[in-house]
């Protein structure tokens, strides 16, 4: 987990998601990858093509106030994780 779903439609979405390129002000540090099977963590995004094989679908805002969660990107997997752990239950 997670395995996600990328929408352009933002009602349609289980979590709205800002990317920040400031780490401090991330919820969460993502790491992304193309291995579903190294998707085991919720700081470990891979994405889907078919809705319904995903575990959430997320939308991605273009203003933090309006996301539910805003994320960091790194390109480091043992950099991932969370920084604001109250907001852990959006994944």
């Amino acid at each position: 987990m997670p395995k996600l779903y990328k929408t352009d439609i933002a009602s349609e979405a289980n979590v709205k998601v800002f990317v920040t390129g400031i780490r401090s002000e991330a919820d969460l540090v993502v790491y992304e990858t193309t291995d579903t099977w190294a998707a085991t963590e919720s700081q470990i995004w891979c994405y889907t093509g078919i809705q319904s094989e995903a575990d959430k679908i997320v939308y991605f805002t273009g203003s933090a106030f309006e996301a539910d969660l805003v994320i960091y990107k790194t390109d480091i997997q043992s950099d991932a994780g969370w920084l604001n752990h109250g907001k852990a239950t959006w994944l």
